[in-house]
């Protein structure tokens, strides 16, 4: 054991030597090596000892990192922009300062100047059922008014001419006052009626909607006048503001609190007077805004504007709503026609009375063919464009029964007077017709006389002579007649042929030749008034009375003097046929006499008939 011990030291030293040598002869240092390996080769086997980790390379100094960039302050983000009470202010006062005849436009204008070239940019601010019921006029673009600031991409730029219409001029003052605030410097407002009116004179319309409405993006108004314009106009309440003189008579009774503003001018106040109420404020419309430190502080005060007929005190509404006003009205028929209904007034002057003279003889100084048409000539004219006024003046029964004419509006004979507002201007003609041509001959008296300047009433047997010559009727009740308050007749004339009108007896004035020659058999105080010329009485001879006047119609009023002192005698008036008989009866009637009849079939009937006559004998 002990020998296999020392063989193994000595090849394990053996090995250990050659290795040495090899390793010499690698290396300089020799010496170290061997001693080394016999070290090696002797020492007792240890645990090494750990490996002394060198030193840590230093590591570089880490590149500081930029210091952090102040992050920029947020943009602030801008506030949200509001129109001022300035920048409202300056806006409203221009158009105020710019409106010529209160930017409205006649039906007769606006027909002319759409055959102009170019014509008006043509706008609509009816709703759509009512375009598609009623029609429209041609080349118009409709935009109801509440919506018509979310479409101002339909309009064309802001200098060009746009006349906007509704059903009767209400809305589309509206209209006008919001597109003139945005920036159009020429919007005009049709009045007569607006689309109503148009129809009533004969002009020509379109059925049903336009076709569809092509994008001009032609302007480019205030985002934010954008804004408070459409907040104003599609918050436009039911009714459209609207107050009538009867619920505005209620409303003053029941609420002390309400405010009412009148925009007419300080001369017309002066002169008319006003509403007679607790608030009233006095601010005219060209005012408006330069005295805005007058208007209600309260934004939710009720307040009526109003002025002479509603146009003016409508714009004031619509520039209260604008502003944030929620509780305005415009008074329908303005201060004309609160005054017309008798409601109280402060300061105007006293009634001066009906010029009755100066009406009546301006028209019989008028008359042509003693104001009369033949349903011939009547055919050819409602072919015309425009078509006169037709006027049937017969009781809603008879229409139902009979007919109309086509395009006829019906008021009746007593009521005439009281509904002038579905009347059309002073200088568009009117035919009046009834059932044989009687009524509408008292008829056509009281318009001239109220001041309409071309009335006529159709004879040959009037509205059955009509049928008889062939021409079309419409069957039954003639459609609801439009309001067009395009005419402003002296109140005291309307109140003296409202009471005429109303007080037409049963019969309606008619007396046959039987009844006047039993009448002159019984009643010797009866007065007969023949309005026939000179040359037809020296032609034809007269009616032997006790009691005869003879007054030609033309002078009717200048030789008032040989009327009857009495206004309760008995009178008969006769003419050749009937016609001027019935004027001048009707005249009595509107002086206050109450007892005259006029002759059916005048002095031929009388003489068909049998019934003396006697020569008439010239002074």
């Amino acid at each position: 054991m002990k020998r296999n011990t020392r063989y193994l030291v000595t090849m394990l030293l053996s090995l250990l030597l050659v290795l040495g040598l090899l390793v010499a002869c690698s290396s300089p240092d020799t010496s170290q090596v061997e001693e080394s390996a016999v070290a090696e080769a002797t020492a007792v086997p240890a645990e090494p000892e750990p490996t002394e980790e060198p030193p840590p390379t230093e590591e570089p100094e880490p590149t500081a990192e930029p210091e952090p960039t102040e992050e920029p302050e947020p943009t602030a983000e801008p506030e949200p922009q509001e129109l001022t009470t300035e920048d409202m202010n300056l806006v409203f006062a221009d158009v105020l300062a710019g409106m010529e005849k209160y930017n409205t436009i006649s039906l007769e204008d606006t027909n002319a100047a759409l055959a102009e070239d170019p014509p008006p940019f043509l706008l609509d601010v009816r709703n759509i059922a009512e375009v598609e019921e009623n029609g429209h006029i041609e080349g118009a673009v409709v935009i109801p008014l509440r919506e018509l600031a979310q479409n101002l991409d339909q309009l064309p730029s802001t200098d060009t001419p746009i006349i906007t219409y509704c059903g009767s001029g209400w809305r589309a003052t509206m209209a006008m006052a919001a597109l003139e605030a945005l920036g159009w410097e020429d919007v005009k407002v049709m009045k007569g009626g607006s689309f109503g009116g148009w129809v009533e004179a004969g002009y020509p319309t379109v059925e049903g909607m336009p076709p569809e409405t092509e994008i001009l993006d032609a302007a480019d108004p205030d985002p934010l006048m954008v804004e408070k314009m459409d907040m104003m106009l599609s918050t436009i309440p039911e009714g459209w503001g609207v107050i009538t003189a009867d619920a505005l008579n209620t409303e003053l009774i029941e609420n002390p609190e309400l405010i009412l503003i009148d925009v007419r001018t300080a001369a017309e106040v002066e002169e008319k007077g006003y509403i007679d109420a607790e608030n009233v404020i006095f601010i005219s419309i060209e005012e408006f805004i330069a005295q805005q430190d007058q208007w209600p502080e309260d934004l939710d005060a009720p307040i009526v504007a109003y002025c002479g007929s509603g146009h003016r005190s409508t714009i004031a509404m619509a520039i209260l709503w604008s502003y944030g006003y929620t509780d305005v009205r415009s008074l329908k028929g303005g201060y004309g026609g609160w005054a017309e209904a008798g409601y109280p007034t402060v300061g105007a002057p006293e009634p001066e009375g009906a010029d009755l003279d100066a009406a009546f003889a301006t028209f019989l100084a008028g008359m042509q063919a003693y104001n009369t048409i033949g349903v011939d000539d009547l055919a050819l004219a409602v072919a015309e464009d425009p078509p006169p006024f037709i006027l049937d003046v017969r009781e809603l029964a008879e229409l139902e029964e009979k007919g109309h004419i086509e395009g006829a509006v019906n008021i009746p004979l007593r009521e005439v007077a009281d509904n002038i507002q579905y009347l059309p201007s002073f200088d568009t003609p009117i035919v009046s017709y009834c059932g044989s041509g009687w009524r509408c001959t008292i008829a056509l008296a009281a318009l001239e006389a109220m001041g309409w300047e071309d009335v006529k009433g159709l004879k040959g047997g009037s509205f059955g002579g009509w049928v008889e010559g062939g021409y079309p009727a419409a069957e039954g009740a003639a459609a609801e007649p439009l309001e067009l308050n395009a005419a402003e007749p002296d109140p005291a004339i309307v109140a003296e042929m409202q009471t005429m009108l109303q007080n037409v007896p049963e019969g309606f004035g008619v007396i046959t030749a039987d009844d006047l020659n039993t009448a002159l058999a019984e009643n010797p105080d009866l007065i007969l008034i023949d309005v026939r010329r000179d040359e037809e009485l020296a032609e034809k001879g007269i009616i032997e009375a006790e009691n005869w006047i003879h007054i030609p119609l033309e002078e009717f009023i200048a030789q008032k003097d040989m009327w009857p002192a009495d206004l309760d005698a008995p009178i008969v008036v006769y003419c050749g046929s009937e016609h001027r008989s019935t004027i001048a009866m009707a005249i009595l009637w509107s002086y206050g006499y109450n007892d005259v009849r006029s002759l059916k079939g005048g002095f031929g009937g009388w003489a068909e008939a049998g019934y003396p006559v006697a020569e008439f004998a010239a002074p």
